[in-house]
């Protein structure tokens, strides 16, 4: 069993408050390495490999914390445009995270707690 208590406190507070799910993580990582993206669901989980079903959620979880910005394009039939519109602040955390996941030992631990937040929904 890995001690969560090992793992720096930047990732953990990041993993917390951020990553509740493999599609959120993957979302991030996602915007974070394609900062000037602008997708609709669609085009963003075929990007990741996900269905576009599953991915409109985190989607929007991601617009409620200030990451993305999400936009309605009547042009496009109305359909919602995101776009990755993070702070200062969160683009240092996710390059900390980013760095935690080269560590095999913090990757596990990451994935560990990813995975208890996901066995909790």
């Amino acid at each position: 069993m890995y001690d969560f208590d090992n793992i720096d406190p930047t990732v953990s507070g990041f993993v917390d408050e951020f990553i509740d799910s493999f599609i959120t993580w993957d979302l991030i990582l996602f915007f974070y390495e394609n900062p000037f993206t602008m997708g609709t669901p669609s085009s963003i989980a075929m990007s990741i490999g996900r269905l576009d079903s599953d991915v409109l959620p985190y989607l929007e979880k991601l617009v409620e914390k200030n990451v993305i910005m999400r936009e309605t394009r009547v042009q496009d039939s109305a359909e919602a445009v995101f776009s990755y519109t993070p702070n200062k602040e969160f683009e240092a955390r996710v390059e900390v995270f980013r760095k935690a996941l080269k560590d095999r030992a913090s990757r596990l631990m990451i994935v560990s707690k990813v995975l208890q937040k996901e066995a909790k929904k």
